[in-house]
């Protein structure tokens, strides 16, 4: 226990950096195995950066950094619509949630002095502890191989540690994650660490494919592409870009010829789609009812184009319309960020939205850094069908990596 002690004290006093590293990587499990710990750990987080000899160094460091406060208008604009929210219960839900966008960068700002080769070790970690739960989930579909399959026809996928679709996105996140430590020549532990790196990575992208849901595969594809097309104009390799390509491209058919799951999916959602189309019925059906939550997400939007009806009552609304019994058992919320935000806070807080969701990128030109590129993909993609930084394992996501790339991004450019 002393030498524990010791590693988070100097001189007797809490190492504040070392205990901030400490509550990230309980916050990393959390946000894959558990919300209590995530929460734990982002109190913790907070209490690290106030209860600090440095605190009003750490709090002129918040207020004056662009980016972090920018991010706050996540929470503001669902916060100030509790004037005109009337289920202020169901309000106080939505913004507990958005309340991640002041304490995690809070929480954060004790750790902005870290070093590289600590954040490389945060993203190494993070990356095993998803190859390690994949490894997991993987034999259990393997154990469980038919029945499993069977449940791919029926619109249902594999158990995961969490929400398939959030999982998904970090098993995505992850493999960029290895292929950018492979770039950068990462191995902290032996020589030749580097190739476990790249075969982790490609184990994850087998294992997203295998996986099989969707909005974790549009974010790969489209990251390859971001990535491939980065890599064509900055070394002007026309050739090895244009066999990279036509690899990419070949890469969905082998999965849909040799996993099942894959195609499986892929028929059930035609299947579904056609029901939609078609004006049958949609109760039951994954992809028909998500269509439906969003058409009706918009025509609430329609109703209250300028300031929507409020966070609190979305909910609400969107239960009218499913007051006909034939479709009241396919009952969604809007599946859709842009939608949910829409007819939540309405244009106005939809632009505040974005303006809040694309200012990191672009301050300071954070878009040149092609991980950091990639984060955003990976969110902004998911928005066509969740309402990811409304869920706290989305923003979660989101913001630990922004804010850790960010801080490299910004002590790189001094």
């Amino acid at each position: 226990m002393k030498i524990i002690f010791s590693w988070f004290t100097i001189n007797n006093k809490p190492d504040h950096l070392k205990l901030g590293l400490l509550f990230l990587l309980t916050l990393f499990a959390g946000l894959i195995f558990s919300h209590a710990l995530q929460s734990i750990s982002i109190a913790l987080l907070v209490a690290n950066t106030l209860f600090n000899k440095y605190v009003r160094e750490n709090i002129s460091e918040y207020f004056n950094d662009r980016v972090l406060l920018i991010l706050s208008l996540f929470f503001i604009t669902f916060l100030v619509s509790g004037i005109y929210s009337e289920d202020q219960k169901y309000w106080l839900q939505k913004v507990n949630v958005r309340l991640a966008f002041i304490l995690i960068p809070v929480g954060m700002i004790a750790l902005r002095n870290m070093t590289h080769k600590t954040f490389q070790w945060l993203l190494y970690f993070f990356m095993w502890m998803i190859v390690a739960s994949s490894t997991a989930v993987l034999v259990n579909y393997i154990e469980h191989y038919d029945q499993i399959n069977g449940m791919y026809s029926a619109g249902q996928t594999m158990e995961t540690p969490y929400s398939h679709v959030r999982f998904s996105l970090m098993v995505c996140f992850s493999l960029f994650i290895g292929w950018y430590l492979y770039q950068g020549d990462f191995q902290p532990l032996f020589r030749g660490e580097k190739y476990l790196t790249l075969i982790a990575t490609v184990f994850l992208i087998v294992f997203l494919h295998v996986m099989a849901v969707r909005s974790g595969l549009l974010a790969f594809y489209l990251c390859a592409i971001f990535l491939l097309l980065r890599y064509v104009f900055l070394f002007r390799k026309w050739k090895q870009g244009f066999l990279a390509m036509l690899l990419l491209m070949l890469l969905p058919f082998v999965a849909y010829n040799f996993f099942p799951s894959v195609k499986t999916k892929f028929q059930y959602m035609k299947y579904d789609l056609d029901q939609y189309f078609s004006f049958n019925q949609v109760a039951g059906l994954s992809d028909a009812t998500r269509l439906l939550s969003m058409k009706n997400g918009i025509e609430i939007w329609k109703e209250n184009i300028w300031i929507g009806v409020g966070a609190g009552d979305v909910k609400n609304e969107a239960l009218k319309k499913y007051a006909d019994p034939e479709i009241k058992t396919a009952s969604k919320l809007p599946h859709n960020q842009i939608v949910w935000e829409l007819a939540s806070v309405g244009f106005i807080g939809f632009a505040l939205f974005w303006f809040a969701s694309l200012f990191p990128l672009f301050y300071n030109r954070n878009y040149t850094d092609p991980l950091f590129v990639c984060l955003h993909i990976i969110l902004f993609s998911s928005y066509l069908t969740e309402a990811t930084i409304d869920d706290s394992n989305g923003n979660g996501l989101y913001l630990i990596f922004l804010i850790l790339i960010y801080f490299q991004l910004r002590k790189k450019k001094g």
